[in-house]
């Protein structure tokens, strides 16, 4: 290993067998701002304490963060008492305060999850990381607490030792360290630390699990968190080769040839996910969505979904679980989607006629925003804009359209739609534009023969941005 000129207790070959273990898995990352997510109790601590000496030694960058989640009349306490132990320990100290007071059930756990992770990327910055203190022991019971929730391959492989949240890299350096280890070094260099009451009361599954039931397993099995680890790697490899499979068949499944104009996260062929068989169909259905980042779909509603796919059904759905942006697959022709869905089905239905001067317009519901600038041979006449404005409007109808490209043949627009191959829920999201009751176009599909500019003369280009994603769709 590299040696930094560090004084003889902190070179890494002085360093004890868990200080060693924890440094070979930051050192990798000793240029990044390194995050500890720190609660105050016994291995965050102790994470935070050897972080703290090798910044002093190793010339690292650490700052701790402290969620506060009300949970317990403590709370207040704890977090200053953290905030004098980074003090203490020459480390930048954030906090914040989740308001959580109340009963906590395992829903409540899974919220607080959500916004605690929520507010650490919001702390963290790339190529910055967070590191937890999860350990062996964590591990093990992580994995038996999924086994007891019937979770699928994926989910028993368990916590790996770096990964990414929602686009926020996590380090867990103490993955191959015991409880045991890490409260022998808390005693031993005299770290102090919180201990939290609601650790010990085991109406909580986890708790059930560290004191009752691992305590019987180690009783028969002495090694029985080590052989629950392994297993848990055995599932990490099985999964990655699922992984493989899943990457193949989506590249062979690939859908495109398609006519979307709004943002697609990603398009199968119909007929290429039937030609698979039901497990692989399932495995890159997992693998596609859990590619996406923090996704998934139920079991239930994927097996109804691939059923009604196999059935000829013209339109399933199937809504992702998950944070952030909502998405939704969805089938048209022979492509199976997967898209940002809206907040409010039909949006654009709901939405009254409006006028436009070709300024930024943003729209809710459809989530789009339309634009203009000038251009020389592109887009529509500029007179348009300098008589009354232009008129948006939503419903399709039988209005006829003779495209500025193409053939040039009549045509109504419904059959448009249908000869590009845009799907139906991207036609309810697109703003039809008219002047003084004459249909104009569509920004990025269509416009009138009437209207649009000649060569070389003066013109409007008029584009229209996915809000959903930030796609700009332009009309040449």
């Amino acid at each position: 290993m590299e040696d930094f000129g560090t004084p003889e207790r902190f070179q890494p070959s002085a360093l004890s067998g868990i200080e060693r273990d924890v440094w070979a898995q930051i050192a990798p990352h000793r240029q990044s701002l390194l995050n500890v997510a720190y609660s105050g109790g016994l291995d965050s601590s102790v994470l935070l304490e050897m972080c703290a000496s090798f910044a002093t030694t190793f010339g690292l960058r650490v700052r701790a963060l402290h969620v506060n989640h009300g949970w317990s009349p403590e709370a207040d306490w704890w977090e200053q008492s953290c905030r004098r132990e980074a003090k203490r320990l020459a480390v930048d100290f954030h906090s914040v305060r989740l308001n959580m007071a109340g009963n906590v059930n395992a829903q409540r756990e899974e919220e607080a999850r959500k916004q605690r992770y929520a507010w650490f990327r919001g702390q963290i910055a790339a190529p910055g990381l967070l590191m937890t203190a999860h350990h062996l022991d964590d591990q093990a019971e992580t994995f038996l607490f999924r086994l007891m929730r019937g979770s699928s391959i994926n989910g028993l492989a368990g916590m790996r030792p770096v990964s990414n949240i929602g686009g926020l890299n996590v380090l867990r350096p103490f993955l191959r360290c015991t409880r045991k280890a890490i409260l022998d070094y808390a005693e031993e260099h005299g770290i102090h630390y919180c201990s939290d009451p609601t650790n010990s009361d085991t109406r909580f599954d986890r708790n059930f699990l560290r004191h009752r039931v691992l305590p019987e397993f180690e009783m028969r099995w002495p090694s029985a968190k080590t052989s629950l680890v392994r297993a848990a790697e055995g599932f990490h490899e099985a999964q990655s080769l699922l992984d493989e499979v899943g990457a193949a068949d989506l590249t062979e499944c690939e859908h495109r040839d398609h006519g979307c104009h709004f943002f697609v996260l990603g398009a199968i062929n119909r007929a290429g996910l039937l030609r698979l068989s039901p497990a692989r169909q399932r495995n890159l259905l997992r693998y596609w969505v859990r590619h996406q980042g923090q996704y998934s779909m139920s079991e239930k509603a994927m097996g109804e979904f691939l059923r009604q796919l196999a059935q000829g059904a013209e339109s399933p759905t199937v809504q992702l679980s998950g944070t952030g942006l909502r998405l939704v697959i969805r089938v048209f022709r022979e492509g199976v989607f997967l898209v940002p869905d809206a907040d409010v089905e039909q949006g654009p239905r709901k939405l009254s006629t409006c006028a436009w001067d070709g300024s930024s317009l943003r729209l809710a519901g459809p989530d789009v925003e339309l634009q203009s600038r000038p251009a020389v041979g592109k887009g529509v006449r500029r007179e348009l804009f300098e008589r009354n404005g232009l008129e948006l409007r939503w419903a399709f109808g039988n209005i006829v359209v003779r495209p500025s490209e193409g053939s040039g043949r009549t045509r109504r627009l419904r059959i448009l739609f249908q000869e590009l191959g845009i799907p139906p829920w991207e036609r309810e999201r697109m703003p039809l534009i008219f002047s003084e009751g004459r249909f104009v176009g569509i920004p990025g599909v269509v416009i009138e023969q009437d209207y649009a500019v000649g060569p070389g003369a003066p013109g409007v280009l008029l584009e229209m941005k996915d809000l959903r994603h930030g796609n700009m769709i332009r009309q040449s």
